[in-house]
């Protein structure tokens, strides 16, 4: 997820957890460490590709935080031992240091550990088993910007200022406020997900409708909001895209893409290129084919995870495209390609239509 909902649940755990051994520098190690798996951003900028391989690999595993979260909070807690030398009372009073140690080894873990548990929850897969695997995992229950559990989440950290404060409550409340928004939070989590297999059952219905029995129905969540989903629908021959929000209950208005077939298909596939897209989208992969004027050949993989909005062509965001000559020879390897729109009223317009009417 963005970087401000991470870093808002790293300091949540910090108060709910840490708050009452280590004061409020628990919330703010625990803002600070929660970004830090985002930092394998600057490994995936030597190449194209190398976001699509490094970006939520290794530091976004279950076992990063187990195996980083001990030295990092050893660091920390050694950092305070020789600031404590130089500036006596800057450790919290009544704490020994093997109670401090612990405590901060533990946020360190914890911290670590919640980014993978809500990057999972958005469909741009994580792979919680590396460097083991690089199977990437997603649930597609939440979008990557999400306001309403930012905002939950962030409500603990508003009623622990106000506590310290003395606007209301008592300085032992704190944690408690931290405890009930992360139930909350997760109850949050717990209803996206809910809506996403909703979705998908509204969809069989629908193709049902239609005489389509078997299909691959996948859903995704579009931005800000968890009502307003892209619809998938794969069959042998053609490729299926629709809207759908439980708010509004309007019909899937369905736009079919037939399946592209072409010799040039397999080519393609056979390349390092498509190899590594292919696991960065799980396998959610579509194909367009276009002869150019010249007799060359384009050919195009879309991730099918993040297709537009009622294009009259399929049409990701990103993917990758060769060229072939008229001998079917690529004239040159793969090249990663993006679609990303830019921001605008009429997306906005449309998301907000799509997800709660006129």
């Amino acid at each position: 997820m963005d970087t401000v909902t991470q870093a808002v649940f790293g300091a949540v755990v910090g108060q709910v957890g840490f708050q009452s051994k280590l004061g409020w520098r628990a919330v703010a190690a625990g803002a600070a460490l929660a970004t830090v798996p985002d930092l394998d951003v600057f490994g995936s900028l030597s190449d194209p590709f190398s976001e699509w391989v490094h970006h939520r690999g290794i530091t976004h595993s279950v076992f990063f935080g187990p195996i980083a979260g001990p030295l990092v909070g050893i660091t920390i807690w050694k950092m305070y031992q020789w600031r404590e030398t130089r500036t006596p009372g800057k450790l919290p009073v009544g704490l020994s240091n093997a109670q401090a140690l612990s405590a901060w080894v533990w946020l360190s873990v914890l911290a670590f550990l919640t980014h993978p548990f809500l990057d999972v929850l958005t469909p741009y897969g994580t792979q919680l088993l590396a460097p083991f695997s690089d199977e990437r995992f997603a649930v597609n229950a939440m979008s990557i910007i999400d306001p309403v559990y930012t905002g939950i989440l962030a409500l603990a950290l508003v009623g622990g200022w106000l506590v310290r404060r003395g606007t209301f409550g008592k300085p032992g409340w704190s944690p408690h406020i931290a405890g009930a928004t992360i139930v909350m939070s997760v109850g949050w989590q717990i209803y996206a997900w809910g809506i996403n297999e909703g979705t998908k059952i509204a969809a069989h219905e629908s193709l049902a409708e239609q005489g389509i029995e078997t299909a691959e129905v996948s859903s995704y969540p579009t931005l800000f909001q968890p009502w307003f989903r892209r619809m998938t629908a794969e069959t042998d021959d053609a490729i299926r895209v629709g809207f759908y929000s439980p708010l509004t209950d309007k019909p899937i208005d369905w736009q079919i893409y037939p399946k592209a077939e072409s010799a040039l298909i397999n080519e393609l596939s056979r390349t390092m290129e498509y190899r590594i897209l292919e696991r960065f989208a799980m396998g959610e992969v579509a194909w367009r084919v276009q002869e150019l004027p010249n007799g060359h050949t384009r050919v195009e993989a879309h991730d099918l995870r993040y297709l537009g909005f009622a294009e009259t062509e399929l049409s990701a965001l990103w993917g990758i495209v060769g060229t072939f000559n008229g001998n079917n020879e690529l004239i040159a390897p793969p090249v990663r390609f993006s679609n990303r729109p830019e921001p605008s009223a009429d997306i906005f317009s449309v998301m907000w239509v799509g997800a709660f009417g006129e």
